[in-house]
This record gives C-alpha cells, structure tokens and sequence, in this order.
C-alpha cells in the first residue's frame, strides 16, 4: 500500500468537551482510508493525518 493508494477525507463530530472544539462544540479531523474504505490513519490536521499515514505504509 501506497500514500497515492489512500483517499483522505474531513469529518466533523460534536464533541464539546474536546479541547480542540469550536465554539459551536464541533471537532474536525482527517481521516485515510484504503481502496476497501477501511480507516487506516487519524489525524486533528491533515498534516497529523499524513504523517500517520506515512507510519502505516512502511
């Protein structure tokens, strides 16, 4: 598996006691997913997320 290999994508979940929530109480973070649509690396920014994706394809 490759970093060309994976989709990466943007979710936002409600989380109002996360310290990395908005005002409205939203949390954004990055997800990679495989071609099968398995989550395969996490990340709050897409840089966090690429790094971790890094991790996994070696």
């Amino acid at each position: 598996m490759k970093i060309k290999d994976l989709s990466f994508e943007k979710t936002q979940s409600y989380d109002p006691y996360n310290e990395r929530a908005k005002a409205n109480g939203m949390v954004t973070e990055w997800v990679a997913r495989n071609e099968w649509g398995n989550a395969i690396a996490f990340g709050y920014t897409k840089a966090e997320c690429m790094k971790d994706a890094r991790r996994q394809c070696r």
